[in-house]
């Protein structure tokens, strides 16, 4: 199941490094945690553990809300300066109002329970002060998936019953019905890749996390340039190296990150992993990650061995081809997906050997 490790990170962050604050946090994680729960446990909701790595600007945590499992995900900035804490304050909000909205939309998209702020009590230990910079907490409340991310049930070292590649295959195809609809609604996720795909049971993903997603209509002038370089697309990967032509990376962007996920998941490589060892030839991870946007800006093909299957390999290179020529409808590839991966179910059935054991064939 599990696929090749690079052993780079894949975080969305602007810089691979992470925070002295950060760093700081950890230290007091114990006191830090016992806060976040007291302040929520008087807002009814009961914070029982870590689901994720913290980020520097937000926590995810599992919990239980009205006696639902569900998952929230709070805003605690760890940045210096309290204009960038306002600032990440205010594109959180967004994030839960957007995500809110297109969760009404479709059943697809990670459905959002409640979102609000919570007030920090008044006599915080002064040595937690600092990883407060902002007196008010804004979280979102969310169902919980039951497997985790995508990128988590792919690697896991142990055999999941049901989770085959051919059912994360057709969950990855439930999710992408969530991305056409936020399509719909013109609004480019910009951050499509396997941990924001959620795996609710064999078969039922839901995209998630529009942390960076924006309204085709709502352009900010400035903005840091957010993006998770291993599957970036080649405008977004261009932009990052040159904070040149940003108006180029949309919706067909979300479409060639998701045919870098259909291409991993299908053959168990990444595609730019050559250039992904090229940089680990430098010890400095900022240049580790340049290598790699270069690469993928240049659009470089040496990565992407045929499978053999010209169905499959046709879509592939539809999806991940130069702009101009890029499938520009996710639904329409996702329908080409949906029927490969049909085929490979009727395949595998023929196949299927008298003592039940499942094989799941690979194009070529």
């Amino acid at each position: 199941m599990g696929l090749e490790d690079t052993g780079v990170d894949t975080t969305t962050a602007a810089a691979p490094q992470s925070s002295e604050l950060l760093r700081r946090r950890d230290v007091h994680a114990a006191a830090f945690e016992a806060t976040l729960k007291e302040v929520f446990l008087a807002q009814g909701v009961q914070l029982t553990e870590a689901l994720a790595k913290a980020s520097k600007e937000t926590v995810v945590y599992a919990g239980r809300y009205h006696g639902e499992s569900v998952a929230v995900k709070i805003f605690v900035p760890a940045v210096e300066e309290i204009e960038d804490a306002l600032s990440g304050f205010g594109a959180f909000k967004v994030e839960c109002e957007k995500t809110m909205i297109l969760s009404r939309r479709s059943p697809h998209i990670l459905q959002v329970m409640e979102y609000g702020d919570v007030e920090l009590p008044r006599d915080l230990p002064d040595e937690l002060r600092e990883f407060f910079p902002v007196r008010l907490l804004p979280f979102m409340i969310t169902e919980r998936a039951g497997y985790g991310s995508l990128d988590k049930v792919m690697r896991s070292g142990r055999r999941i019953p049901g989770m085959d590649r051919l059912s994360l295959l057709e969950a990855l195809c439930a999710a992408t019905e969530g991305i056409h609809e936020a399509h719909l609604h013109h609004v480019a996720h910009r951050d499509i890749k396997p941990q924001n795909i959620l795996v609710f049971a064999p078969g039922v993903g839901k995209i998630a996390d529009f942390g960076i997603a924006r309204w085709r209509t709502r352009r900010a002038k400035r903005e840091s340039v957010l993006l998770t370089p291993k599957y970036a697309s080649p405008e977004q990967a261009f932009y990052a190296l040159t904070g040149e032509h940003e108006q180029l990376v949309e919706v067909r962007g979300d479409v060639y990150s998701w045919a870098i996920m259909v291409y991993e998941l299908v053959t168990g490589h990444h595609p730019f992993t050559w250039a992904i060892r090229a940089g680990m030839s430098s010890k400095d991870p900022m240049s580790q990650q340049r290598t790699l946007l270069k690469a993928i800006a240049a659009n470089d093909r040496r990565g992407f061995a045929a499978t053999g299957d010209i169905t499959f390999d046709s879509l592939i290179d539809n999806c991940t081809t130069d702009l101009k020529r890029r499938i520009g409808d996710i639904s329409l590839a996702n329908r080409v997906l949906r029927q490969f991966v049909q085929r490979m179910r009727m395949q595998l059935d023929e196949a299927r050997e008298p003592s039940g054991e499942h094989r799941v064939r690979r194009p070529g």
